[in-house]
């Protein structure tokens, strides 16, 4: 949707994607490419534009400038050059955290289709297994997530670190906090709780 957008308004896009490292033990085998980023060229030089990566989403545009503390309203992030590729990493309680790694590979429609595909059907996928969502306000950003069997918590992160973690305990308290910290019109989902229930 935001690349259509930009599209519309006459910037000139191109599709690229990431292997996610958010939370991976080092020594873990790579990943596969699952996180689409979008690289824009502007006058004064290409930038990346991402607004999918959950609670360490970058709430700015960032320049495509390696080795570079870049500010955003929620903090710093920065690109580590990785061989030919970038590493993506934002500054949470004063530690750099590795995001995801990509390069300037061009990735077409069809490329996010098998991804998108897997990540909404594999029995494996955290979109399948669980719930996750995260949204950015003005001086913090909450998030929501669980999964089968594993329990629900929400979160909401403040810019000078610290966090407050809250179990949700029912179909109820998950909808109550996707109405209020999520800003969600849940009416006419008369299914939605049977399908909340399932993550207890």
């Amino acid at each position: 949707m935001l690349r259509s957008a930009l599209d519309a308004l006459g910037y000139s896009t191109t599709g690229l994607s990431g292997r996610v490292l958010w939370n991976r033990p080092v020594e873990a085998p790579m990943p596969p490419r699952d996180h689409m980023l979008l690289r824009v060229d502007l006058p004064e030089g290409p930038h990346i534009v991402d607004v999918g990566f959950g609670v360490a989403t970058p709430t700015g545009v960032l320049a495509l400038e390696p080795e570079v503390e870049q500010a955003t309203p929620h903090g710093p992030y920065r690109l580590l050059p990785d061989g030919p590729a970038f590493v993506m990493e934002a500054r949470l309680s004063d530690q750099w955290r590795p995001l995801y790694r990509f390069d300037l590979a061009e990735q077409y429609f069809a490329d996010y289709t098998m991804v998108n595909w897997y990540s909404a059907h594999h029995p494996d996928s955290l979109f399948v297994i669980g719930l996750l969502i995260a949204r950015a306000d003005t001086d913090r950003r909450y998030t929501l997530s669980g999964t089968t069997g594993g329990g629900v918590n929400v979160a909401v992160h403040h810019p000078d670190g610290h966090s407050e973690r809250r179990e949700l305990n029912s179909p109820t308290t998950i909808r109550v906090a996707l109405e209020e910290h999520f800003l969600i019109d849940l009416s006419g989902l008369p299914d939605l709780d049977a399908a909340l229930a399932r993550l207890f």
